[in-house]
């Protein structure tokens, strides 16, 4: 009698322990993290050409501007920052700094001031890097798409 307790005592241990830590599906999923992307693309980056192109209610427009000597986009662990020549005014120059996440696989995102574009890596290795951001307007039919070409 007491050998048949001391064994279902033990079943019951050992039941409790293989239920205790069992996981779901969901559980058993990889964590993935993109610190490989971030560290890929993170440094100093120059500006080859950026295509611009805004569409509203299906009528688009497109933009090619060329980079220049001193154009580049530099990326950071949690932040971006960008310069290039303005294409206002030839002797000006346009900057502008970003908050950057790279949580998304193959995908990251810059903000500032309420603004924000989900860049998505086309292309990566260690001499080319393409862009493809995609934001909208303040009107919902206003769809920007910038593909920016980036060397080092």
């Amino acid at each position: 009698m007491k050998k048949m307790l001391g064994l279902a005592a033990m079943a019951i241990v050992l039941m409790g322990l293989a239920t205790g830590c069992a996981k779901s599906d969901e559980d058993m999923q990889p964590v993935v993290v993109e610190s490989g992307l971030r560290d890929s693309v993170q440094g100093k980056w120059r500006i080859e050409r950026v295509q611009n192109k805004l569409c509203r209610s299906g009528d688009c427009t497109s933009v090619i501007y060329t980079g220049t000597a001193d154009d580049y986009f530099e990326f950071k662990a949690d932040s971006a920052y960008l310069q290039r020549a303005s294409q206002q005014n030839a002797k000006s120059v346009y900057r502008d700094s970003f908050k950057a996440d790279y949580s998304q696989p193959g995908a990251f995102v810059l903000s500032n001031f309420g603004w924000s574009a989900r860049f998505n890596v086309l292309h990566r290795d260690q001499r080319m890097l393409v862009l493809e951001g995609v934001y909208y307007g303040s009107n919902p039919s206003a769809i920007f798409t910038d593909t920016y070409y980036l060397y080092r």
